[in-house]
């Protein structure tokens, strides 16, 4: 039975498919900016279960564009921020949190019995992200990610069986996570489409610093983009573009 609060949901999903999304489980590594309101997004909806990883705390730099940043969750873990404010939405949905965020050995872990992952990891732990596209590859699950590009996004989705995370930003395929410590995604990975204001130079400025600008549209758009096409292609619906093609949406 459908719950009064996911009514409005058929007309644009049948029920079955509705009662699908109640039965299906995500992973979602990082919860801040598209982590954060991927979860939210995908608990209106009336998924059944998320599972959330973040080592982070909010701070006040957050509340500009990340879900549960506000001035009364500085300080708070990031995760168990985003649980309690997912539970104010829908009590029932079942969520379970990793406060050590993803690791190379918890990896494994954190995809066990998950329908699709999202990876919303740190620019700056590129290791880490690298580490959960392994691990969803040896459960044969697809990831999805999205970066916001100022009034813009562009999204990526990995098939298991497609071309790696390692092979796109043109890594040696065996390369230890220990070795990756320090690199980061390349810019051009996302887009080529970049706005006119990142330069290289800045781009190059903004890495050095570990601070790239970001707005709350962009944090928008990505994860409005990313959970339509990641539940249309769960409903098998769409399929969406697969690496080394992208979705991207830029406005200006």
């Amino acid at each position: 039975m459908i719950k009064d609060q996911f009514i409005r949901n058929l007309g644009i999903m049948s029920e079955e498919e509705v009662l699908k999304l109640h039965d299906t489980t995500i992973a979602i590594a990082g919860c801040g900016c598209i982590g954060g309101f991927s979860a939210e997004l995908l608990t209106r909806m009336g998924l059944g279960k998320l599972i959330l990883a973040d080592p982070d705390t909010f701070d006040v730099t957050n509340i500009n564009r990340q879900c549960a940043a506000t001035h009364e969750t500085v300080g708070q873990r990031k995760a168990e921020a985003l649980k309690n404010h997912l539970l104010t939405i829908n009590p029932d949905i079942e969520i379970e949190c990793y406060f050590d965020g993803v690791t190379e050995k918890n990896a494994a872990t954190f995809v066990e019995g998950v329908d699709y992952v999202i990876d919303a990891i740190d620019y700056f732990a590129f290791p880490e992200s690298v580490a959960l596209h392994r691990a969803a590859r040896q459960r044969n699950l697809f990831v999805i990610t999205a970066v916001a590009l100022g009034f813009g996004t562009s999204v990526l989705t990995f098939a298991p069986t497609g071309l790696t995370l390692e092979e796109y930003t043109g890594i040696p395929s065996d390369i230890s996570i220990d070795a990756l410590q320090g690199q980061t995604f390349p810019p051009s990975g996302y887009s080529q489409n970049l706005p006119d204001y990142a330069t290289e130079e800045k781009v190059a400025t903004w890495i050095a610093n570990k601070s790239i600008p970001t707005i709350s549209v962009g944090q928008a758009l990505g994860p409005g983009v990313l959970v339509s096409k990641m539940v249309l292609h769960l409903l098998e619906r769409k399929v969406p573009p697969i690496v080394p093609e992208s979705f991207q949406l830029q406005f200006e």
